[in-house]
């Protein structure tokens, strides 16, 4: 059996030397995706979920956009899907995105569930455009803060949940590999030692890599880790291209980009350079 700690990691370690635990599931990231994931394990099932930071602090906290889905009876799945696929100017996998289009309207009933408070107006969940959208189909949650909303939501049930443990401040040194198999990772917190946590299987949830290009929304904690972890493993990255550049910046020079949320485009405002120019008219 090839033991693959004496190579490709990061940091030298000796087994003996360090703290195992072991578990059903190792969530790796503790945003939206991650602690999702967590909850949807079937009774009996142990987790463990790490975050390098804390679970406030991430991607899915600072998202300002809401959520769309098919909810408005003079929408439909075909125009949601068409929106999405010319937004994706023929770049789009179009079962993919049938699937998410399908899906949309229960998971957002699902999260509702969960304990997400939605805006709302005499008892209907408020409707909004974004960008791209020709329908109104965009859930939100206090005003432009709907996935900090979200985020207290599952973060209350995650705690709650028997089996699931979460781990803050805990960074994802690599994967632990065994016969070119995932069977968890290296993690290291400031208050334990560091750790070889063992697991049936291992789950990547860790976020954006904004921080990689000099202007970015993205919080300072997006610095690809996941993908480096994963590279390093043996996984294939694709389309790596794809990033999303929010045009509506608070730009300060020195300081970091403040997103204005894109619901001002979908409700119809325009960019005009400095010159009044209108430009990105589509």
């Amino acid at each position: 059996m090839e033991f693959s700690l004496r190579r490709r990691h990061l940091v030298s370690i000796v087994p003996t030397e360090v703290s195992h635990v072991f578990t059903d599931v190792l969530v790796i990231g503790g945003g939206i995706a991650g602690l999702r994931a967590a909850l949807g394990l079937e009774p009996g099932l142990t987790a463990v979920v790490v975050t390098k930071d804390l679970l406030t602090l991430s991607n899915s906290a600072e998202a300002q956009g809401g959520i769309a889905g098919v909810l408005d009876p003079l929408d439909d799945f075909a125009n949601h899907t068409a929106d999405t696929i010319a937004a994706g100017k023929g770049l789009c996998d179009h079962d993919v995105v049938e699937m998410v289009v399908r899906e949309a309207p229960e998971r957002i009933r699902e999260l509702i569930g969960i304990g997400t408070r939605f805006d709302e107006t005499d008892g209907l969940i408020d409707l909004t455009r974004e960008g791209g959208h020709s329908h109104r189909r965009v859930v939100h949650a206090n005003g432009d803060a709907t996935g900090r909303e979200v985020m207290r939501a599952l973060q209350e049930a995650a705690v709650q949940r028997d089996g699931v443990q979460v781990w803050q401040n805990t960074f994802t040194i690599d994967l632990l590999t065994v016969d070119g198999h995932c069977r968890g990772a290296i993690v290291h917190d400031p208050e334990r030692p560091t750790t070889c946590v063992w697991a049936k299987q291992t789950i990547l949830a860790t976020g954006g890599a904004g921080q990689l290009f000099r202007e970015t929304t993205n919080p300072e904690i997006a610095t690809a880790d996941g993908h480096a972890i994963a590279f390093r493993a043996g996984a294939s990255l694709r389309d790596m291209e794809f990033m999303q550049f929010h045009p509506t910046v608070l730009y300060i020079a020195g300081s970091s980009r403040h997103l204005i949320t894109e619901a001002i485009r979908g409700e119809g405002a325009w960019l005009r350079d400095c010159h009044g120019h209108r430009f990105m008219p589509d």
